[in-house]
């Protein structure tokens, strides 16, 4: 394990980290390099960095953050593309190990494990540690796969290859138990049937693209967050017509407007990244400062679809 992950007996402490407004795959590598270095090495310091405010956290068990000390340090940051959007304070570490999927665009590491074909993080560290032949503990097991289902779509999206069913069967051998993994992940509520009834009733489509807005007094009175507002983009995905789909939410807290950009076959992330975002090439992320940038972001990737 020190081998594979530069883990030298120096290190009085580990901290882990991971990127603002986490998914289940930033959540999923960062708890599982978290509960598996804790059981790896029970003498060192093993911290959580980031905030720890999202509503993904009920799928995990309870944990503890941990304070960081003195001492020599390793920083190990987790699906995370450029340092600009690393939740937490890296200057406190000695050295830094970046382990991520995304397109590379800084590899701001001491040592940089990217694989931009890899469907996510998770299955990278999950590889890693049965590279390793490390025992994964069940907690950090099920972890790694909601990891690798949300950011693979339950295995559905084109990123998916032999490596990631290999991660899977490794967790599997780890003992996770899927049909209860799934149960937790997708089972729905009346209060979600509403919010999707909302939805389907304001849509709006153009020119293959299709989306809906939360502002924030939809959201209040959907009684839901604005990471939640984002949340279902998959909403509008899976319809012959609609080729890119968008969810658009207020930030009132930032004063600014959240977009996840989902798409079939139609590269997004460029488009993402003029928009203060970035991402996958079909599943990206942007940040609009007023709601007069949303005409110009749907004529960007009208332009794409047409070209």
């Amino acid at each position: 394990m020190d081998k594979i992950l530069k883990i030298r007996k120096e290190f009085d402490q580990i901290i882990i980290y991971r990127h603002v407004n986490p998914d289940l795959d930033a959540f999923g590598s960062q708890f599982g390099m978290y509960w598996t270095l804790k059981a790896l090495y029970p003498q060192k310091n093993i911290v959580l960095a980031g905030q720890m405010e999202s509503d993904l956290l009920k799928y995990y068990p309870s944990f503890e953050c941990g304070e960081v000390q003195k001492g020599y340090t390793l920083g190990i940051v987790l699906d995370t593309a450029n340092r600009e959007r690393i939740d937490g304070d890296i200057t406190c570490c000695d050295q830094i190990l970046k382990i991520d999927h995304h397109i590379v665009v800084d590899s701001y590491g001491d040592i940089n494990i990217e694989d931009e074909a890899a469907s996510s993080c998770s299955e990278i560290v999950t590889l890693l540690f049965k590279q390793a032949k490390a025992l994964i503990p069940l907690e950090a097991a099920n972890a790694l796969y909601l990891g690798i289902v949300g950011d693979s779509n339950r295995f559905l999206y084109s990123s998916t290859s032999k490596k990631t069913f290999e991660a899977a069967s490794y967790l599997l051998d780890m003992g996770i138990h899927i049909e209860d993994l799934y149960q937790r992940l997708y089972m729905r509520t009346q209060k979600d049937l509403e919010i999707i009834k909302f939805i389907y009733n304001h849509y709006h489509e153009d020119g293959g693209v299709a989306w809906y807005y939360l502002s924030d007094d939809d959201l209040q009175a959907l009684q839901m967050t604005r990471e939640q507002g984002s949340s279902y983009v998959n909403t509008l995905a899976n319809f012959e017509e609609f080729q890119v789909w968008l969810a658009v939410t207020q930030n009132k807290k930032e004063n600014n407007y959240r977009v996840s950009m989902r798409s079939r076959q139609i590269p997004i992330n460029d488009i993402a990244a003029s928009f203060h975002g970035g991402g996958h090439a079909y599943a990206s992320g942007a940040t609009l400062q007023s709601l007069d940038e949303l005409n110009q972001l749907i004529e960007k990737i009208k332009e794409k679809i047409n070209g």
